[in-house]
C-alpha cells in the first residue's frame, strides 16, 4: 500500500508540474516562477482537500462535544447501566463523521445520569480505498472527552455502581 501511496504522489506532482508549467508558458518571463509556484503549491493539496476541510470540521465538532455532563451529587449511590442508543451521522461535512452517544441510565427511575459523546471520522475520498478502517490519512479520526467514564473502575469514585443492561423482551444475550 504504501509504494502504490508513493506513485500516486510521484504521478500527481509529476501531472501538477505539467500542468503549472502548461498554464505558465506563455505569461512573460517575469511572471512565469512566481506564478508556477503559487499555483503548484495551490494544486498540490487538491487530492486531500475532503480531509483538509474535514479535518477543521472535525475538530470543531470535537470541542462543541467535549464535555460530560453528570451531576456528582445525583450521581452518587446510583446504579446505572449503558443505554443502548443509535449513532448519529453527522451531514454536511466533508468526510464521513459519527457521533457516538454515550447514556448511563439510572436503573431505578431511567434517568439520564451521565451522559457524553464520542466522535469518529472516516477518511476522505482518495484514501477510501487504501484502508479497511477508512480512517483520515492526515488527521486523527477519533475524540472522546477526557476520562470519560466506560468500566466499572472509572464510575467507583463518583460512587457510582455500573450494571450490564437490562435485556429487552426477547433477547437471548
Amino acid at each position: 500500500m504504501g509504494i502504490l501511496l508513493l506513485a500516486m504522489a510521484a504521478i500527481w506532482t509529476a501531472l501538477v508540474g505539467w500542468l503549472s508549467n502548461a498554464f505558465t508558458r506563455r505569461l512573460p518571463m517575469q511572471w512565469r516562477i512566481p506564478i508556477f509556484i503559487l499555483l503548484f503549491f495551490a494544486l498540490m493539496p487538491l487530492p486531500l482537500i475532503d480531509e483538509i476541510v474535514g479535518a477543521w470540521q472535525f475538530k470543531k465538532l470535537c470541542k462543541a462535544n467535549s464535555g460530560i455532563q453528570i451531576d456528582p451529587a445525583l450521581a452518587s449511590g446510583k446504579t446505572v447501566y449503558l443505554s443502548r442508543t443509535p449513532d448519529v451521522e453527522i451531514q454536511g461535512t466533508w468526510v464521513h463523521i459519527v457521533l457516538k452517544p454515550w447514556r448511563f441510565i439510572d436503573a431505578m427511575t431511567g434517568e439520564t445520569i451521565v451522559s457524553y459523546n464520542t466522535l469518529a471520522a472516516g477518511g476522505g475520498l482518495l484514501y477510501r480505498g487504501f484502508t479497511e478502517g477508512g480512517v483520515p490519512m492526515t488527521f486523527a479520526g477519533h475524540c472522546s472527552p477526557r476520562n470519560a467514564p466506560a468500566s466499572i473502575e472509572t464510575f467507583k469514585p463518583l460512587g457510582v455502581n455500573l450494571i450490564e443492561p437490562p435485556k429487552r423482551a426477547g433477547e437471548t444475550k
